[in-house]
């Protein structure tokens, strides 16, 4: 009998695979209005919702449980799947009763929020579903009793229901049609181009290029996990994967066991940064912003190369400084299978930049015409083993749905958590008291933006913070002057943060799994590399200029200043460039690098900041210079 069951769902998580694969292709493609056949497009988003939410609910985790509990579990599964579908068919007709909250609807849309709370709940933890639960208890019950800056509008449990589950501020919202009509071709692009092995020679290729270099190892593992971020945009895959070549190979260069693992988490974690994939998170920027996708990318370079350089200086200071640190590789370099010719894949990548920044085309068909190309490379040559690539192919388009799942699921309840906050003004009246709790002054908003970025990433992974923060922080700080793509971009970023910051650095407790190491030093000591990283976004804001929001001549002045002061402040937190130095010099940099973060024209004089740039460059001359002689004097 389990044996059989179980048969029986493995078959029908395959079928949903494939449904998932072809609706998406089907979608993208606009084949229904080819035919004839005009679908809304809430019908499509619920059909996609629910195969996702389906596919999580029949993971193979379940099949250690009692044979029971996986009835009840498959049986819940087809419910939830019978109500998403039948909602797909009958939505048009559907649509128009909504008003009178028909009871065939509010039955309906509680099966489909049950299913996407019990989803989440398995795949991203019990943050997101016990917060839109105290929401919905506040909605109902507590909300319209709140003192009057925090009140809400009173609302039935039917009204609620029906509203959450149906309309297009909700769960059938804009931000589940990015995750799965969006976002879900470049998981495609991403997943294929590792799983052909791509992404491991990339990496490979990149470190042999500093692996003799002072830290040689731990640089190769700073731009292999930036070469591998390019494509996967998943810290902690960044980590599992990049960091079983890269700690071994540093703990064997001398680096302890923390330090390694450290070392890759924050490499890992940038890759959420770097175009084209940007964690998913520049798709919803995109539409949050109403701009073009490309538009976001290229904002995201000069953010995306400063966490980088950060991290490749704070390395290069501490090894110069350490004899017991390799500069070589170790005898014994490990290499990972890598495919033959892997570069005949950039022509994909080439693909997709030219579909993205040339054509124009929208980011659904760019990702979707790109996946193509890269199976095409896969498949067209050599022509010995195609049978087997192409049996490949099919195998890893399958094993993508569970990432794609994954995002749609955790779009569809962080837009569930939208919705109760839109339909009550809660999110209206909490901006508000974020706006009191500053003082209205930029400063304190920023700090209390930054620490709530940090204390969600707790809770959820970084699209799920980056989102709630659009809806909560980002109006306040545009209220204040803050650029819109500045103040999305500076949430983003601590959002992202948050996965190597105490006390739940998901991202720093993975490498040191990894490592072997033990999660809190090397948790501490990721922060401690990091110290520069913390104060890039504060120049987002200072200096929107680095985002392209000016011309080529104002972000190359930024962009000169930001890096002299992540610069200084790396030396000053390290207490090291060519050679240690002291508290004064230390103190110095920092106050250097504080004039440089701040921006011209912006209250500040100018001559002041002109001083700063100046100073700071004739200090970091002195401080990276080689040791001096026995005798002469060392800052």
């Amino acid at each position: 009998m389990p044996e059989r069951l179980e048969a029986w769902v493995e078959s029908t998580r395959r079928l949903l695979q494939v449904a998932m694969l072809v609706g998406l292709g089907a979608w993208v493609l606009d084949l229904p209005g080819r035919f004839g056949l005009l679908l809304y497009t809430e019908q499509y988003l619920a059909f996609a919702a629910g195969l996702a939410v389906t596919l999580a609910l029949l993971d193979r985790s379940t099949t250690a449980r009692p044979v029971a509990f996986r009835l009840a579990n498959h049986a819940f599964a087809a419910l939830v799947l019978a109500a998403f579908l039948w909602v797909s068919i009958v939505y048009p007709d559907l649509e128009r009763r909504l008003a009178l909250t028909p009871p065939h609807a509010v039955a309906l849309g509680l099966v489909m929020i049950l299913g996407v709370l019990e989803a989440v709940r398995r795949r991203t933890g019990r943050f997101l579903p016990l917060l839109l639960l105290f929401l919905v208890v506040i909605a109902l019950f507590l909300g319209p009793e709140l003192p009057s800056a925090l009140a809400t509008r009173a609302v039935s449990p039917e009204r609620l229901t029906v509203y959450l589950a149906f309309d297009t501020n909700a769960l059938l919202s804009r931000l589940l049609h990015v995750a799965a009509v969006t976002i879900a071709p470049f998981i495609l692009f991403g997943a294929l181009l590792n799983g052909f092995g791509a992404g491991i020679a990339l990496t490979q290729r990149i470190a042999q290029l500093v692996q003799n270099a002072p830290g040689g190892p731990a640089k190769a593992s700073v731009l292999g996990s930036a070469g591998f971020g390019l494509v996967s945009g998943s810290a902690v895959a960044n980590v599992t994967t990049v960091g079983g070549l890269s700690i071994p190979m540093m703990v064997r260069a001398g680096y302890p066991r923390h330090h390694a693992a450290a070392i890759e988490a924050v490499a890992s974690t940038g890759g959420q940064l770097l175009p084209p994939m940007m964690g998913a998170v520049a798709f919803l920027m995109a539409e949050f912003l109403e701009i073009p996708y490309r538009q976001v990318a290229l904002a995201a370079i000069a953010p995306g190369l400063l966490f980088y350089v950060a991290l490749y200086l704070a390395i290069d200071f501490e090894a110069r400084c350490r004899p017991t640190i390799s500069s070589g590789p170790p005898p014994t370099l490990p290499t990972l299978a890598a495919p033959a010719h892997p570069w005949r894949y950039l022509i994909a990548v080439l693909v997709l930049v030219h579909l993205l920044f040339v054509e124009g085309r929208s980011p659904q068909q760019a990702g979707l015409y790109a996946t193509l190309a890269l199976i095409v490379c896969h498949l067209a040559w050599p022509l010995s083993g195609i049978l087997d690539r192409l049996r490949d192919t099919g195998r890893q388009l399958l094993a993508a749905t569970a990432t794609i799942a994954d995002i749609v699921i955790l779009a569809a309840a962080a837009a569930l958590v939208i919705g109760v906050l839109n339909l009550t003004g809660l999110a209206f009246a909490l901006t508000l008291q974020m706006l009191a709790l500053s003082g209205g002054l930029l400063v304190p908003l920023l700090g209390l933006s930054a620490a709530l970025s940090i204390v969600l990433g707790l809770g959820m992974p970084t699209v799920g913070v980056y989102v709630l923060l659009s809806t909560l922080a980002a109006p306040a700080l545009i209220t204040l002057g803050t650029e819109p793509i500045a103040a999305h971009l500076y949430l983003l970023y601590f959002g992202m943060l948050s996965m190597i910051t105490p006390p739940i650095a998901i991202a720093s407790f993975a490498a040191a799994s990894v490592a072997g190491a033990a999660p809190w030093p090397t948790a501490f000591k990721a922060v401690r590399l990091s110290a520069a990283i913390y104060v890039v976004p504060i120049a987002f804001v200072t200096q929107p200029e680095l985002l392209l929001t000016g011309d080529l001549w104002h972000w190359a002045t930024a962009f000169a200043r930001c890096l002299l002061a992540i610069t200084l402040t790396t030396a000053a937190t390290i207490g090291a460039a060519a050679r240690p130095f002291g508290w004064p010099t230390r103190l110095l940099a920092l106050g250097l690098a504080a004039g440089n973060l701040a921006g011209f024209d912006r209250g500040l004089p100018d001559g002041l900041l002109l001083a700063a740039f100046v100073g700071g460059a004739l200090l970091l001359f002195q401080l990276v210079r080689q040791p001096a002689r026995p005798g002469r004097p060392v800052l």
